[in-house]
């Protein structure tokens, strides 16, 4: 995630989903949470989901949603009874084909199946909802976009529940298959493959699907008028483009300019980071008031405002992520200096190889704030649900990184960095899996420069 502050380019702050712990589970209940502490409401237990296929129709009269999503999902205990994250109203729910008692909290939708389902079983959920999710505040949180023209579902670290049913949190990644319906003449935009749109009675149906494994966060959907670009790279990558109508002539032109150096990216982060991760490349550029860029898993969002002029660093930074953040997803909430480190250092690299400073040099200026700046006293390994999108979270992010370099040598950095994405089993990950990967790949204790750079307080170096 990439956001705006005038005259220094970071950073948004998202609102904190969940403050209270989940009350303790009878142990057949799957627990309201994950155990994330940061959003104990976030995610929920005793179950993996494997699959989402969601089905979500926006009309922008009404600014209505009507949702349809099958869960496919493997428990991991006895569950008598399971929670979804889903902050709309549920009409039905079955369980194998059955229908199953439920009841709803603001955030919970509490399901209790007819039998219980044994522990290590697959099994499918299917729920049935609406509800007007532009109307929706949660946790100081309003991410769902509505207006009379269409809908965008994007937020970080929160969206899902404003417009599926998920067990939503980032440690549990999962593949989609995604279909949007809105009126015949209109357009939908969302995360992989387009497969399909076809027309009927008046509505049309646009279904995406996304074959990697993905956090619900990066799952995203546009429903409105877009002016939608496909093709193939010089390379043969497929790529899809996506355009707000509302856009004026200016802003479209420098952001198709942006857009545009995609498949370069791309292929300049694969060098350093490894194979790209996906099949599909792409991006879509709203007109509505986002206030921020976020790395949707094969397709970022931007916001308009990015694109006064030609912008190819936030194209970075986002296409970044899809190798941090996305391919290897975040453990806790905690460990984001990963991801917003990996991105704004790739910046950094960018710029040097195309005639701007260094990371070295970028390192140097930032060091030589002095120790009494407000910019040393976050513990960024540790920052707090409030302040996860902090400036540095982003730019000490990086500098920790570079002096992970400088104390292991290049060589061994971009080792470990593309280990980090490529050998990671379940696409999932936290800092001390991180450094116990750096120890193993340099030989070298490295907890003390851990300790320093993600800790408060200026480093020493």
């Amino acid at each position: 995630m990439l956001g705006l502050v005038r005259g220094v380019g970071l950073v948004v702050s998202v609102g904190l989903l969940g403050t209270a712990g989940a009350a303790a589970q009878a142990p057949e209940h799957g627990a309201a949470g994950i155990g994330d502490p940061y959003f104990p409401t976030s995610g929920n237990g005793g179950y993996r989901v494997q699959h989402y296929d969601i089905t979500a129709g926006y009309v922008a009269k009404t600014r209505r949603l009507r949702g349809d999503t099958t869960i496919k999902a493997r428990a991991t205990q006895d569950l008598s009874r399971l929670n979804l994250d889903l902050l709309l109203r549920a009409s039905e729910v079955r369980v194998d084909g059955h229908r199953a008692k439920f009841r709803q909290t603001r955030h919970e939708l509490i399901v209790t199946p007819r039998h219980t389902v044994p522990d290590g079983t697959r099994f499918t959920v299917r729920v049935r909802y609406a509800g007007r999710p532009g109307t929706i505040e949660y946790a100081d949180e309003r991410p769902f976009i509505a207006s009379k023209s269409g809908a965008l579902a994007v937020g970080q670290p929160n969206i899902a529940a404003w417009w599926f049913p998920s067990n939503d949190h980032p440690s549990d990644k999962a593949r989609f298959d995604i279909a949007l319906r809105v009126a015949e003449g209109r357009q939908t935009v969302s995360n992989g493959r387009l497969v399909s749109a076809k027309t009927r009675n008046g509505r049309t149906t646009w279904r995406w699907h996304a074959g990697k494994p993905m956090a619900t966060y990066l799952a995203f959907a546009g429903w409105g008028g877009f002016a939608i670009e496909r093709g193939h790279t010089r390379s043969g990558r497929p790529y899809l483009y996506a355009y707000d109508k509302r856009l004026g002539t200016g802003i479209l032109e420098t952001a198709k300019r942006s857009l545009h150096a995609t498949g370069p990216v791309t292929g300049f982060l694969s060098k350093r980071w490894g194979r790209y991760p996906y099949r599909q490349i792409g991006g879509v550029v709203t007109a509505a008031p986002l206030g921020y860029a976020l790395e949707n898993q094969t397709r970022p969002v931007y916001d308009r405002v990015f694109f006064a002029g030609v912008n190819r660093g936030v194209v970075v930074h986002e296409m970044a992520h899809q190798w941090f953040g996305d391919a290897i997803a975040l453990k806790r909430w905690r460990d984001i200096w990963l991801n917003e480190g990996y991105a704004t250092y790739s910046e950094w690299i960018w710029a040097a190889q195309h005639g701007g400073r260094t990371p070295a040099q970028q390192f140097d200026d930032l060091y030589d704030l002095p120790a009494t700046d407000h910019f040393w006293s976050l513990p960024i390994g540790n920052p707090g649900a409030h302040n996860i999108f902090a400036g540095p979270i982003y730019t000490r992010g990086a500098m920790a990184l570079h002096a992970l370099r400088r104390e292991i040598g290049s060589e061994a950095f971009f080792d470990v960095s593309r280990r980090w994405v490529h050998r990671n089993a379940d696409g999932v990950g936290s800092t001390n899996e991180y450094r116990r990967l750096a120890e193993e790949v340099s030989g070298k204790d490295l907890g003390p420069l851990f300790s320093s750079w993600l800790g408060p307080g200026k480093p020493e170096v």
